[in-house]
């Protein structure tokens, strides 16, 4: 550890279990008995490590531990606790409960010093994970909004043919509505012809493949505005449309409104560059 770490040990007893003395310059224990002040410590963010006797009585470590919870405590800083009890049933209990370690009394100045070392680099590597299963929770969730919108019905119902040809084609589209928004490209890439394609396409959707991919792209539209999913411009590039005017006309005609009107200001999903700023 380069910088200094201080720990706070919330311990109702007199007894002070650690010789402070002997403790490391890198790290500064502190003593506490009253849950209000750690609290205040915590909230305020004066300490870095909580280590909690499972011996408090005002409330029951377990129940101290359900309001650090309730607070969202274990996401600023980590938590251990140290006991008597080295019951796998009772540790398991504790480290459901968010606390990153359990410390078994007695324990030496260079054990301390050692778990210290560990929490905070536990904690690092927690925080690390969350904002890792953070962002790829936001990344599915924004991709569910780019999810197809018109469905393909029952392939039972339809030839085996048309309906693998068609359900090529809308991967395809869907991939990239500008490269794949024209006949030409999808029979290029689907090697097959014109008539084969739309008379598929209608057998399956009742359709053609123009009104097809319009609607599509309006559809997922109504949901990037509603979600604040990039700004307008940004959504309008995405869906292959020419300019923001284009989009905007087409949008109002096909919902009664203009993007711009309903849009998600508080923009749940800000692009990188916003994101970085």
């Amino acid at each position: 550890m380069n910088s200094s770490i201080t720990v706070l040990v919330y311990d109702e007893s007199t007894e002070k279990w650690l010789d402070t003395s002997k403790i490391s310059e890198t790290v500064t224990i502190r003593y506490c008995s009253n849950p209000i002040t750690v609290f205040d410590l915590v909230s305020t963010k004066q300490i870095d490590i909580l280590i909690i006797s499972d011996k408090i009585q005002l409330l029951s470590c377990v129940e101290f531990l359900d309001k650090l919870q309730s607070f969202d405590i274990f996401k600023d800083i980590p938590v251990a606790i140290y006991s008597d009890i080295m019951d796998k049933n009772y540790r398991t209990l504790l480290l459901d409960k968010g606390v990153l370690d359990v410390f078994q009394r007695p324990i030496s100045v260079e054990q301390i010093i050692f778990r210290v070392s560990m929490l905070v680099k536990l904690d690092t590597l927690h925080k690390k994970l969350q904002k890792d299963h953070q962002q790829y929770g936001r990344m599915e969730i924004k991709a569910s909004f780019y999810a197809t919108q018109q469905p393909l019905p029952d392939k039972k119902l339809f030839p085996v043919f048309d309906y693998s040809l068609v359900k090529s084609a809308v991967e395809l589209i869907k991939s990239d509505y500008a490269q794949y928004d024209a006949l030409d490209s999808l029979v290029e890439k689907l090697h097959t012809n014109e008539r084969i394609l739309t008379n598929a396409f209608f057998n399956i959707y009742q359709c053609s493949i123009a009104a097809w991919v319009r609607e599509e792209k309006l559809l997922v539209a109504r949901k990037l505005v509603l979600n604040g999913v990039g700004n307008i411009t940004q959504i309008a590039h995405e869906l292959g449309y020419a300019d923001i005017a284009h989009f905007s006309r087409s949008f109002k005609n096909r919902f009664g409104c203009s993007p711009k009107k309903i849009y998600r200001k508080d923009n749940l999903f800000p692009s990188a560059e916003e994101h970085d700023l």
